[in-house]
């Protein structure tokens, strides 16, 4: 894996603010997932849950930004501990997605958080994190038992009228219309006629824990000149992130120092350079690689 370019990396300017990300509970999760980005795993201190504090700044500061979308993330959000004041605090601007594993998510968490929902006029959507409909692939990544807790919690917010978002990391290099139809069809069984938008299927991303257990990056992968294609749609030209000690351009970036922009939303940088390996995933990938798509991939 690279770990210093030999040339000046291409850069992309952020256009318009539109997605906030909040990096809740830092590295900490109740999973051990094989794949994860960030290498995030139950007890895990490395980064300091964000406060309150720092959240209320945040969105004070994005008032001068048209926000379409905040998104709720970690390790495992649903873990930090004032994560119901969160919510509805972030629900006050726009809508909201919350980014889970959904083994959190019992009847009594999904019928309070509906309740919470109903209070506000902006949406409170769910992207649960589920790499294959079948429970052998599974648990091979997320642990033993992990598919049936996920689609309990899956289950849960089907029953009090959540449109969940299935997100999956294409480990297995499958084709995309086999993966939708498997997932599909999951849905089906459980009483959800599921649309395009309740699918997201990403590419890994190797680093963190994949690049341990799985593959690293090959030398000649990394953003060029040569290969950069259209980087306005790149999430980084709409998004950023506010964590416990800065502002990042990028979610997957939050371990990586090349991924801070600024200590706040109003005195960070608006170009990003994209060295870090990771962005040579996103730009291959046919959509934005975290925000939600709504426009089917534009």
């Amino acid at each position: 894996m690279i770990t210093q370019l030999s040339f000046k990396a291409p850069h992309v300017e952020l256009k318009n603010l539109r997605n906030l990300w909040f990096h809740l509970t830092g590295l900490s999760c109740n999973l051990k997932c094989k794949h994860c980005y960030l290498g995030c795993f139950p007890n895990n201190k490395t980064r300091n849950f964000l406060t309150m504090d720092k959240i209320k700044v945040a969105l004070e500061e994005s008032k001068k930004y048209k926000i379409e979308e905040i998104y709720l993330t970690g390790g495992e959000p649903l873990l930090h501990p004032d994560i119901n004041n969160i919510i509805r605090l972030t629900l006050k601007h726009t809508n909201v997605t919350i980014l889970t594993n959904a083994t959190l998510i019992n009847d009594k968490k999904a019928r309070f958080l509906r309740h919470i929902e109903q209070d506000f006029n902006n949406e409170l959507i769910f992207r649960v994190s589920l790499d294959h409909y079948s429970e052998e692939k599974c648990d091979e990544i997320r642990g033993k038992g992990s598919f049936k807790k996920i689609l309990s919690g899956i289950d849960n917010l089907i029953r009090y009228g959540f449109n969940p978002i299935i997100s999956a990391v294409n480990i297995w290099e499958e084709s995309e219309d086999s993966l939708k139809e498997g997932f599909f069809d999951l849905l089906k069984k459980k009483g959800f006629e599921p649309d395009e938008i309740n699918l997201k299927i990403i590419l890994p991303l190797k680093i963190g824990e994949y690049s341990k257990n799985i593959q690293s990056y090959e030398e000649n992968e990394y953003v060029s000149d040569s290969n950069i294609k259209n980087p306005d749609r790149l999430d980084c030209a709409n998004t950023r992130v506010v964590t416990d000690n800065g502002i990042y351009a990028c979610p997957a970036l939050v371990n990586d120092p090349r991924g801070k922009v600024g200590s706040s939303l109003l005195n960070s940088s608006e170009k990003f350079f994209l060295e870090p390996n990771a962005c040579y995933t996103c730009q291959f990938n046919k959509t934005g690689l975290f925000n939600n798509n709504w426009s089917n991939g534009e």
